[in-house]
């Protein structure tokens, strides 16, 4: 990443040039002595007096074209989700569709039918630009949008007395909802496919350290779902001179370690920052490091970029409580900020035992005569070994259990993993993962390609030791080896499948991996725990990182 000079922009700390062409500056600009006045201001003089638009004017007018392309997209094929469910439900059930006839115009039903379905995913947030091209949260929304669905209609249908037949009321978006998952899913990877081409992405200015300016390049240029475009960024450090948390412009010759082919012009930081934005079409403003949220500029910056109709977006460390519940208790002469993680409650933990005690018993009716007897005796058949492994894990509270598997590995599998990880050059720690492992029989690639060894496991949740969905178990020295924030992954049960079986398994990096797990920690819920056992699927059937 070369300096570079582009409409006047440049790296110079404090210089006039630092902002953009003379012409749109109606008066001087003081921004060489920001970092020694006593007062910083940020000045969204206006550059170009032709285009002083109403804030909200300037926000729609920032909005590209093909969000609202897609968002109309999304909309459409919702209702035509909805409406495929209501011709699916009546047909499997005719005397629905009579009794329903008898109640109401069909066409009039289908048309609330599909406007009540509309505004509950609105209400959820499924439309919202953030969780459009991520699963987890997209799904979840989806799921809470598919049961408030089914409460609102319930709750017209009492109130009103129609007494229609409960395959409208329930079974309806009930089906909707399983359709609208694969349909998002679909628009998702046509999301990413579009992004990948450097298209459907917002305009960013990226703030922060050079180094952490360099890091968050990095990671967006990486991302193939990143919907962020860094088109210029923004040196800044801590001012030496002062102590209340104020910051200055400082020189910028960093070196992102990806090949992007991209020259980012930088910008100084100074009062004429936001209108600098703007002027370069950015339509947000991401704060890499250096600005925290106790920081005075954090009160004022994003005042000063979203009174233009940018938005201003700060990345956060996993161990940040803007995940918790925020209750302020004014009881006192000091007001006392309370975080809390609502899903621990009792209530939830009740609900999350009953399904998995429910989801577990199903599981094992089903999978034993189907799957766990085949390749038990195909196991049987190759070595003549044990057909269940059996293997010490640590569960909730650091509580050892044994862990129960289908044997996909040799007899003396367990004697040879210090060997192993010491001839591959991997440690022997929480992601040690061979590809083409010795150890690993034939049957054994089979069952583990589709993560059938892990089916008894469905023992493991009736009984308590684990839970459906959940952070995966681990073994005592990969526990040992654990740091503060990633040990909370203790407090809870493991799960046979969760955030890590879902987004790449052992494709995943160390840090990525305990990401994954302290995030779900803190962010789970009911709908959240069933969108990750409807994305397993698709897991288990790409085998994506399974080996």
């Amino acid at each position: 990443m070369r300096q570079k000079t582009v409409n006047g922009l440049s790296s110079l700390q404090g210089a006039d040039s630092s902002h953009i062409q003379d012409e749109f500056i109606p008066q001087p600009d003081t921004a060489s002595t920001d970092s020694q006045t006593k007062m910083f201001r940020f000045s969204n003089q206006i550059f170009d007096q032709e285009d002083n638009l109403h804030p909200a004017l300037q926000q729609l007018k920032k909005t590209p074209t093909w969000r609202y392309a897609y968002i109309g997209s999304l909309v459409a094929i919702d209702v035509v989700v909805m409406l495929v469910a209501i011709i699916l439900c009546v047909a499997i059930n005719l005397s629905a569709y009579d009794t329903l006839a008898q109640r109401m115009p069909t066409f009039l039903f289908a048309i609330l039918q599909c406007s009540i379905w509309v505004i509950c995913l609105l209400l959820c947030g499924a439309y919202h630009r953030h969780v459009m091209s991520e699963g987890y949260e997209l799904y979840t929304k989806i799921i809470n949008a598919a049961v408030l669905t089914i409460a609102v209609t319930s709750c017209l249908v009492y109130m009103l007395g129609l007494d229609l037949p409960r395959t409208s009321v329930i079974a309806t978006p009930i089906v909707a909802c399983a359709l609208e998952l694969v349909s998002r899913w679909r628009m998702r990877r046509i999301l990413h496919k579009w992004r990948l081409r450097g298209q459907c992405q917002y305009r960013a200015v990226i703030m922060g350290s050079p180094e952490g300016i360099d890091a968050m390049v990095d990671k967006l240029y990486k991302s193939d779902a990143s919907g962020y475009r860094p088109i210029a960024v923004c040196p800044i450090a801590l001012d030496p001179k002062r102590n209340d948390g104020s910051v200055i412009a400082v020189p910028y010759h960093g070196q992102s370690p990806t090949d992007t082919g991209y020259d980012l012009p930088v910008i100084a930081y100074n009062s004429h920052l936001p209108r600098t934005a703007e002027s370069l079409g950015t339509q947000i403003v991401i704060v890499a490091d250096v600005i925290d949220r106790d920081n005075e500029i954090m009160h004022t910056l994003p005042l000063a970029v979203e009174s233009l109709g940018i938005e201003l977006a700060v990345s956060i460390s996993v161990a940040d409580i803007g995940t918790h519940r925020i209750d302020l208790d004014y009881s006192g002469n000091q007001p006392i900020m309370i975080a809390s993680l609502p899903q621990y409650s009792f209530t939830t933990r009740f609900i999350k035992r009953a399904v998995d005690i429910i989801g577990s018993a199903i599981a094992l009716i089903i999978a034993g005569p189907l799957v766990i007897l085949p390749a038990a005796i195909a196991i049987k058949l190759e070595d003549h070994g044990q057909v269940i492994y059996k293997q010490k894990r640590i569960g909730r509270n650091e509580v050892p259990f044994n862990c129960y598997k289908l044997r996909s590995m040799k007899v003396n599998a367990a004697a040879m993993d210090a060997k192993l990880a010491e001839s591959t050059g991997q440690q022997l720690g929480a992601l040690f993962k061979v590809k083409d492992d010795p150890r690993v029989t034939k049957v054994g690639k089979i069952i583990r390609k589709y993560s059938i060894d892990e089916v008894p496991q469905f023992w493991n949740v009736l009984k308590g030791d684990m839970s459906l969905v959940g952070p995966r178990p681990q073994r005592q020295y990969e526990v040992d080896a654990y740091g503060p924030l990633y040990s909370t992954r203790l407090l809870v049960r493991p799960g046979i499948t969760g955030p890590w079986q879902i987004s790449g398994r052992s494709d995943l990096s160390q840090e990525e991996a305990e990401q994954l797990d302290v995030s779900y920690i803190q962010r789970w819920s009911i709908t959240g725990d069933l969108a990750i056992l409807a994305k397993t699927f698709e897991a288990v059937i790409t085998h994506k990182g399974s080996y």
